[in-house]
């Protein structure tokens, strides 16, 4: 099966990237279904032979034959390690999948790196293991419930339409491919209906949209909608349907789905042949959903959950206000040390972050250490651990110049001299860079691997961050294969500058994310502005200033290597008109007249000192990286009205419709100053969380809070994803929006899997009780009356305590 494009082909199979997972194949087959799917087809045979020389990964040496990994495309094997440590894996398996991305590579770093790991786990008593077992369990339950709960309509009914005796066919994937839905593009879990003719598959959530919307079209109301030109729009506004249906609904006329619910394959216009009726197929084994739905309930009932707390048992030196809303409840942000969580547990975060609201840990590391992440040190490191061919500093790397998010070429040597002493373009104003997938993140983690073996293991609430050993990380029990598992640490460099130039300044752009996240600064390094640069770029925003007055749109101004201020189109206009929804590297910042007035350096108000000096440079701190702002969930909704309004106002409003920017949070294509958040905090009440980051602190921000980021230096952070228990229902209700966006839309291709992260996490969290209540050492600490353990652990621990007795 041929791997293709994912928005040409008929199923979207993409390339899986670099994984630490563990490989179902090794995992025991004991109690449960470890391994829902059954055999693959045949790798690529392609070679991958041709090295170039690079070393083999185990013994490090390059006088064998290595065979390269196709998957992570950085790690070798040389035949001697392969026929000594890895016999029982073929050699077309470690082409296709090498041990160090299966999880099972021995040699004495990975080694090492686990076994530092390990210990951390081992640490954590068995109580609480089982407690956050059950928690990830509790929160599994509905996702599993709910995916359960259309198998069994879908199987009822393909019985009626087929008869009891009906053969549910499987669809064979290889351990590295993934099905995604013809009509909305998004990964098919296991059932879904299938095109014997054409090979057309639909997922089950269209297929139940199909049904719905074809009975309101039957309906008189219905036919009213359909047959006006402002359908879509009528139809959103009073029958409330959802994106995905109001895109079916625009196709009824020519696929409808037949009155005894089957669906047939539909036009070729959309992707079908219209010559048969789908069938009922599905990818993992018959009855494992329903088999797991059966155990998680049997674990929960009546298992004790962390419950979202108050803020009365923290003390007020572990809290700082960082809103001021009227509900002052909501103000403040839990704060600790990350001593504080080694020594005392992770419930007030869990409190805290089950509320969903961000957490900031300080003092993570010893700042004093800050040289080691210096960016020229991670560039030989980076060297020295994946043995780059270019020894010097002239490897060209891309990296967005934030002034129009354009992509540039630029030699690493030239990037780290700009880190710490500033680049400008030729009229004058500041460069601002960030580098673009680099380090990648196969290297970010072999770097780290290599190069820093202990900083992952000390850092706090490893239960919820990492990728492979993070108990509360309900996305670290997907097995190796999977295309999600992109998720390890990766480093990101950028630069930035204390003051807020209004156009062009280092910033992450206001986006959310279905994951949660995790961003800890360990560089920074202060740009100073020279007195000329600083009279230059407050003539420049003197004429922005007054551009705006005039009625041009926002940001809309080109300043030429000669000072010639010149309109060009908007960011993201592609030249006829409309707004180009992938652009999501362009920095628009959303600012009025009112506001490019106040902020801006006006050159007429400078003092010589001003001129001179470093006031404009001063900060509060010289430990501060970063500033941030983070919107509670609840705020969404006004938040979105309140962008959409506004690029309606600075944009071109003859062009820009609500159709032409569905989705300015998945966009990531303004960042809000100062004036629109006092605008945002007037007109709708909505404030969002803002603080600065220090050197050493660890900023989480939980799945579905919107949030930006301005660099206040040049800054190194690492950054990883995980998937919190807490964070699990938001994931889903975000994985149902972005289902309603655009196909082509970036968010689509990032979406993460939740209904097979949840199966895979109930399946995984089943075994570990099953474990640690077997097992001798903890089972009596954990008491063999537990009401949670399902009727199968009870009879393997009575079975065992008669064996025991015995003797």
């Amino acid at each position: 099966m041929d791997v293709v494009q994912y928005d040409e082909s008929r199923r979207g199979y993409r390339t899986p990237p670099p994984s630490g997972m563990e490989s179902s194949r090794s995992r025991s087959l004991k109690m449960f279904d470890s391994s829902p799917t059954a055999g693959t087809s045949e790798g690529s045979s392609n070679s991958s032979d041709n090295t170039g020389g690079q070393p083999c990964h185990q013994c490090r040496r390059n006088d064998h034959r290595v065979t390269w990994c196709l998957r992570c495309d950085r790690r070798g094997y040389c035949e001697s390690c392969i026929s000594t440590w890895y016999s029982n894996i073929p050699v077309e398996e470690i082409q296709r999948i090498c041990p160090a991305c299966r999880g099972s590579c021995n040699c004495k770093v990975c080694m090492r790196g686990d076994n530092l790991l390990k210990a951390r786990i081992r640490e954590i008593p068995a109580q609480n293991k089982l407690q956050y077992l059950y928690s990830l369990l509790s929160a599994v339950l509905p996702v599993v419930k709910h995916i359960h709960n259309q198998q069994c309509f879908e199987v009822e009914l393909e019985k009626r339409l087929r008869g009891n005796g009906m053969d549910l066919g499987r669809t064979k994937l290889n351990a590295d491919e993934q099905m995604c839905c013809n009509f909305c593009r998004i990964p098919i879990v296991d059932y879904h209906r299938h095109c014997s003719n054409c090979s057309y598959d639909l997922c089950l959530s269209c297929c139940k949209d199909l049904r719905d919307a074809t009975k309101l079209v039957q309906d008189d109301r219905g036919k009213q909608f359909l047959g006006r030109a402002d359908c879509r729009e009528t139809t959103s506004k009073e029958v409330k349907l959802s994106n995905v249906h109001l895109n079916i609904l625009s196709k009824l006329s020519d696929w409808k789905a037949d009155g005894n619910g089957s669906i047939p394959c539909p036009p070729k216009q959309y992707g079908g042949c219209s010559s048969s009726v789908l069938s009922l197929k599905r990818i993992f084994k018959m009855n494992w959903v329903a088999k797991l739905v059966k155990n998680v309930e049997e674990m929960v009932s009546g298992c004790k959950v962390c419950d979202s707390g108050d803020l009365e048992n923290i003390s007020e030196g572990k809290l700082f206000q960082a809103a001021h809303r009227e509900n002052g409840d909501d103000n403040v942000l839990y704060h600790p040390l990350s001593e504080d969580i080694r020594s005392e547990g992770i419930e007030d975060f869990r409190k805290q972050w089950s509320r969903g609201k961000p957490v900031i840990i300080k003092d993570i590391y010893d700042v004093s250490s800050m040289s080691n992440w210096d960016p020229i040190e991670i560039w030989r490191g980076v060297r020295e651990t994946t043995e780059e061919k270019t020894k010097d500093d002239n490897r060209t790397v891309k990296a967005i110049d934030c002034f129009d998010g354009s992509e540039i070429d630029i030699q690493i040597g030239q990037f780290v001299r700009g880190y710490s002493e500033g680049r400008i373009h030729e009229n004058g104003w500041p460069e601002m860079l960030k580098l673009k997938d680099w380090p990648s993140p196969s290297a970010s983690e072999e770097f780290l691997l290599y190069q820093r073996p202990e900083f992952i293991s000390k850092l706090p609430l490893l239960e919820f961050i990492h990728s492979k050993w993070g108990l509360l990380n309900v996305a670290a029990k997907l097995p190796h294969y999977s295309l999600q598992n992109d998720v390890g640490p990766k480093i990101f460099l950028s630069y930035g500058m204390y003051e807020e130039l209004g156009k062009g300044d280092s910033v992450n752009n206001l986006h959310t994310n279905m994951r949660d996240l995790v961003f800890l600064l360990v560089h920074i390094s202060e740009v100073k502005l020279k007195g000329w640069q600083k009279t230059k770029i407050g003539k420049m925003q003197k004429i922005f200033a007054e551009s705006d007055h005039k009625g041009i749109p926002g940001d809309a101004l080109n300043v030429s290597s000669e000072g010639d201020f010149s309109k060009f189109s908007p960011v993201g206009d592609r030249g006829d008109g409309q707004y180009a929804d992938t652009d999501s590297n362009a920095n628009e910042m959303l600012v009025d007249p009112e506001s490019r007035v106040t902020s801006q350096i006006g050159v007429d108000n400078l003092s010589h000192e001003d001129l001179n000096g470093s006031s404009l440079n001063s900060s509060d701190s010289s430990h501060s990286g970063a500033l941030w702002d983070v919107f509670r969930r609840q705020d969404v909704p006004m938040l979105i009205e309140y962008l959409r309004f506004h690029w309606k106002k600075h944009g071109d409003s003859d062009h820009v419709t609500d159709d032409s920017v569905p989705s300015p949070l998945y966009d990531g294509i303004v960042y809000l100053n100062e004036h629109h958040k006092r605008k945002l905090k007037e007109l709708f009440g909505i404030e969002p969380w803002s603080f600065e980051q220090h050197l050493g602190e660890a900023i989480f921000v939980p799945a579905g809070c919107p949030f930006q980021v301005r660099n206040l230096q040049s800054t190194v952070q690492l950054g990883l994803d995980f998937l919190s228990p807490e964070s699990l229902g938001e994931a889903v209700r975000m994985a149902e929006e972005i289902r309603g966006l655009p196909n082509t839309h970036d968010a689509k291709l990032q979406m993460l899997e939740v209904g097979k992260i949840s199966l895979y996490a109930a399946s995984s969290a089943i075994k570990e009780v099953q474990k640690l209540v077997l097992d001798p050492k903890v089972g009596p600490e954990l008491g063999f009356e537990d009401p949670n353990l399902t009727a199968l652990v009870s009879e393997n621990l009575e079975k065992m305590m008669k064996r025991r007795q015995v003797p």
